[in-house]
């Protein structure tokens, strides 16, 4: 099941950047700012968890760019394409944390995961195959993944704990994105900052025991 993304509004080359504040989704370059791509399988228990955010985003910030899909791997490329910033959301499974827990993790984490994923595996050298076909792909990546309880039962129902973190997941989105944007109006490249911030901000309302940042 895949939810197309939605449309930037239109934006033309030549023109200023938008104001911060304002509800332009694209960039100077006129690629959508941040694209939010929800992994996942709705009929297996936790692993449903990437569509509820996916449906939640979509009822609370109609304004964002948010795709879900069950595909991995090199079957993804086509939503990597033509966006400037990804926030991927997921579930993972280490066992060395609470259900959910929320793993923060970047480009540079990615080979130290503790915990697989059937969904994002690939998805780094997916990037990496389409930078080499020169297709226009995001440097900034951020991963949110949640620990969860069990991805394997068919039909079984999402533990209570992960359930839980669907809200806070969308909230960090939507300041991430938001961050995002407004450094883009700025021309402030320092991703690391804002993610850094819009952690600081959603952790005070969810509480800080909620995430595990790499």
């Amino acid at each position: 099941m895949v939810i197309p993304p939605q449309p930037a509004k239109p934006w033309h080359s030549g023109l200023p950047c938008p104001e911060v504040g304002t509800e332009n989704t694209t960039n100077c370059q006129g690629l959508p700012d941040t694209r939010i791509l929800c992994l996942g399988n709705e009929l297996l228990a936790d692993d449903a968890f990437g569509q509820v955010v996916a449906e939640e985003l979509g009822r609370r910030f109609p304004h964002l760019d948010v795709v879900f899909t069950t595909d991995s791997g090199f079957h993804l490329i086509d939503y990597l394409s033509e966006v400037s910033r990804l926030i991927v959301v997921d579930t993972i499974l280490t066992g060395f944390v609470p259900p959910g827990t929320l793993h923060v993790l970047s480009t540079s984490d990615i080979k130290s995961l503790p915990g697989p994923s059937p969904h994002y595996v690939g998805l780094f050298e997916t990037l990496q195959l389409a930078r080499e076909l020169l297709l226009n792909v995001p440097d900034d990546v951020v991963i949110l993944a949640v620990e969860a309880a069990d991805c394997l039962t068919l039909g079984g129902t999402m533990h209570p704990a992960v359930e839980s973190a669907v809200g806070l997941v969308a909230e960090l989105v939507a300041e991430i994105a938001q961050r995002s944007k407004s450094a883009n109006a700025l021309q402030d490249e320092d991703s690391g900052d804002g993610l850094r911030g819009a952690i600081t901000t959603v952790s005070s309302r969810w509480g800080a025991e909620r995430f595990l940042v790499s």
